[in-house]
């Protein structure tokens, strides 16, 4: 193990002892900003037996301490190729969801329309798809769930098989065991369906007043260090529904940042308390500034930090998967290294750094309760975020993908209903299109269909309960606005894979 210290934390040893065999790498990515904040990076290079050309499992992790960044960072592995390693040698069938209502009752089957289909896919009850069984978390009972949500990467799919959307890690958690581990993808699904239409190019504006709440006392010590360092914070409301806060944090340096690409940053929580959301979204994004320079900014920065011989090492090691890469957030991204600060800085201010409103942090759910009645670990929280949703008729699905020896929780969980990357990949249902309906917005259509006005594909239920607001109406999804909105803010969404920018302005410097 290469720069990795000798007395790694217990959780971290147990990770990679349940990892398969290859070289780890890590190092310390702290010295990129001045923040302080612990942030490590951990690669895994394979051995060449597993047969996963350009697999290259790398985790970033952060806390308050060296000790959290090396497990989050070897956790984040974990959730990389735990899947892979386990899916892709687990039955599945190639079948239709009404084949598989009538053998095994609509209960067992994830409904594909409950799923966040894109706007205008072909998909229906009656589509083959793959499918794979997954768990229901209340009671244990198996469940079918398409691969094209349980998935995470190509190398789990059935050969030949395309997915109806692009493989998302959206619900991944990792922890000592898969309660722990359903508790942490849990409230990152929450975290995401709740700020998705709120944020990054949708931003509301909606800034949390601190003034005279309790925040805790880590979160307060910490916006004093970032305000000393001349960095403008914005801790910004995205919802409390099911009774938890969802919040991000988002600010830009007074002066002129060091590298550009940290104006970009974002640290995202959500949490049945809110002084652990706070705190949790700040070292995001104080992680975030450090994890995009390190990933995106000039390659000088990047060699900096690693060991000799690491960057060169990982991109060629992932150059496979590099040449599979969405071209879209590879180019908006070279866009972005184009423009100096100023110019980056205007681009999101009237979006990211807006201010239209302020909300009282005090008003959050559980702001008044002492925080030692607060639950402590991963695990506590995610049943409380389970009761919640099940209490709100929603049901928690994950897929069991921890090593089998069980030594450690690894899973996916699904969540029917609950909607992610409406902007970037146009997944919307119902949830999602009851939002804009009543926000007013102009990303929801009625009339004739085109290339760009695509019908939401919705349950007949769903549609049914959605008449009030559409009239019986089809609601239709205009990818073309939601093109226009994004515009240049893409790589909010989706980042191309580490150092890939600088490969390819490397390249085209070559070729000139």
């Amino acid at each position: 193990m290469n720069n990795l210290p000798a007395d790694l934390p217990e959780a971290a040893r147990r990770y990679i002892e349940a990892l398969p065999a290859g070289r780890f790498a890590g190092f310390s990515m702290t010295p990129l900003d001045g923040t302080g904040v612990p942030a490590w990076m951990v690669g895994l290079f394979l051995d060449s037996s597993l047969d996963l050309r350009g697999a290259m499992p790398s985790g970033y992790g952060y806390g308050t301490t060296d000790a959290q960044a090396i497990i989050g960072a070897v956790a984040e592995i974990a959730e990389m190729i735990c899947p892979t390693l386990r899916l892709r040698d687990e039955p599945r069938r190639i079948d239709s969801y009404d084949t598989l209502a009538r053998e095994f009752g609509r209960d067992r089957v994830a409904d594909p329309l409950t799923l966040g289909l894109p706007a205008g896919s072909p998909v229906t009850r009656a589509t083959p798809l793959a499918w794979i069984e997954a768990t229901r978390a209340r009671n244990g009972e198996r469940v079918w769930v398409p691969m094209d949500v349980a998935a995470c990467d190509f190398f789990e799919l059935p050969p030949g098989y395309q997915p109806f959307t692009t493989l998302i890690t959206n619900g991944l958690g990792a922890g000592p065991d898969v309660d722990w581990a359903v508790g942490h993808g849990l409230l990152e699904c929450l975290q995401r369906d709740g700020n998705g239409l709120l944020f990054r190019a949708l931003d509301q504006g909606v800034v949390l007043d601190l003034e005279g709440a309790d925040v805790g006392e880590d979160a307060r010590a910490l916006l004093a260090k970032l305000d000393g360092l001349g960095i403008e914070v914005l801790p910004k409301f995205a919802t409390d529904e099911f009774g938890l806060t969802n919040l991000y944090v988002v600010g830009y340096d007074r002066g002129t940042p060091r590298v550009p690409i940290m104006l970009s940053a974002c640290g995202e929580a959500c949490d049945p308390d809110p002084r652990r959301a706070l705190h949790k979204a700040l070292l995001e994004f104080c992680s975030a500034r450090v994890r995009k320079t390190y990933g995106h900014g000039p390659m000088g920065e990047a060699l900096s930090v690693a060991p000799p011989g690491y960057v060169d090492d990982f991109v060629r090691t992932a150059l496979p998967s590099l040449e599979l890469e969405e071209s879209r957030a590879l180019r908006a991204m070279m866009d972005w290294t184009d423009m100096g600060a100023a110019d980056l800085k205007r681009a999101l201010d009237g979006s990211v750094f807006s201010v239209r409103s302020k909300k009282p942090f005090r008003e959050l759910p559980g702001a008044d309760r002492p925080p030692s009645s607060e639950p402590s670990d991963t695990r506590s929280r995610g049943r409380i975020a389970r009761e919640r949703l099940e209490a709100a008729g929603f049901d928690v699905l994950y897929v069991d993908c921890s090593p089998r020896d069980g030594s450690v929780g690894v899973v996916k969980v699904i969540v029917p209903n609950l909607e992610v990357e409406t902007m970037s990949y146009y997944r919307i249902g119902e949830r999602n299109t009851r939002k804009l309906l009543e926000r007013g917005s102009p990303l929801i259509v009625f009339g004739d269909e085109t290339d760009t006005r695509r019908p939401v594909r919705l349950a007949p239920e769903a549609a049914e309960r959605l008449a009030p607001l559409t009239g019986g109406r089809a609601p239709l999804f205009d990818t073309a606005e939601a093109d226009r909105i994004v515009g240049p803010l893409y790589p909010l969404y989706r980042e191309p894979e580490a150092h890939h920018v600088a490969y390819r302005l490397a390249a085209r410097a070559a070729v000139a």
